[in-house]
């Protein structure tokens, strides 16, 4: 029913990263720019960094959406951190789907999943997300162990992407030397608030839907509230968003005001305190 009375076809505002709602900013189009080139044509590592909740992740699986399956492996390693497996056997699990004992079997099935792959004429990309300012020297080992993996011919892209890392302060000297380029996400301006709301609002009503019928759902000064809020990261403009729509919508209201937006920060704020400023 809440779909139904927004005339939509899908959740405009999930929390799980989804790429059909990527909103095309012009840093976003220079970090795409950046990590597409690195995939298919540098073969050096390339890092995507910015504040959490920014769009890191669903720039990586637009990314993957667009490499053509029959010409690129793409492997997708999401909190690469988060485990006690360790990077090389996440990273062969996620690219050959074989669970493996060791770093060095890992180094193995990566090597022989490497030639085959070669043998067929297609590249190799790993997206390693969330990668941690903070990793400790077993990960960076393991990291220098893929980064020298030798495919006779083949080529392995890597592509990291993580919020607080710095590497001329984090990083080893062997990867600062390696790194191919840095591209950076931020918040939204202030302005490209609701521009944002209506985009996710247009594509989660499905096609044919070209026209702008969405974008007066929420009323300006209902857009402005969001986004003085949120601070333009739009993992917060998507929760308070979310919880808009089903607020008014319990109403049966046909937009969403500024009261109905205060109500949905006084639920969210508990949980997310002073959310503007976000940097790590």
């Amino acid at each position: 029913m809440y779909l139904e009375h927004w005339s939509l076809e899908l959740p405009p505002f999930e929390a799980q990263p989804d790429s059909r709602f990527l909103f095309a900013t012009e840093q976003h189009e220079q970090a795409r720019a950046a990590i597409s080139y690195a995939a298919r044509d540098s073969g050096e590592p390339v890092l995507l960094r910015g504040a959490t909740g920014c769009g890191k992740t669903i720039l990586l699986r637009a990314l993957r959406r667009e490499l053509p399956r029959e010409q690129y492996n793409v492997a997708f390693v999401p909190e690469v951190a988060c485990s006690q497996v360790g990077l090389l056997r996440r990273v062969a699990y996620h690219l050959t789907h074989a669970l493996v004992q060791d770093p060095a079997a890992a180094m193995d099935a990566l090597w022989r999943h490497g030639m085959e792959s070669a043998r067929n004429g297609m590249m190799i990309v790993l997206m390693l997300d969330d990668w941690p300012a903070d990793a400790g020297l077993e990960m960076y080992t393991e990291l220098r162990w893929l980064l020298n993996l030798d495919l006779e011919g083949g080529r392995l892209s890597v592509l990291l992407s993580g919020g607080n890392v710095r590497p001329e302060e984090n990083w080893p000297a062997w990867l600062v030397q390696r790194l191919f380029a840095t591209a950076e996400v931020w918040p939204l301006l202030p302005a490209q608030v609701p521009a944002y709301l209506a985009h996710r609002l247009r594509v989660a009503a499905g096609p044919p839907a070209e026209s702008d019928c969405h974008q007066d759902i929420f009323l300006p000064e209902a857009a402005a509230l969001i986004a003085e809020w949120s601070g333009g990261v739009p993992r917060l403009i998507n929760r308070v968003a979310h919880l808009s729509l089903h607020a008014a919508y319990l109403n049966l209201a046909p937009q969403v005001t500024p009261e109905v937006v205060r109500s949905a920060i006084e639920r969210v704020a508990p949980v997310q305190a002073e959310p503007s400023g976000v940097t790590s």
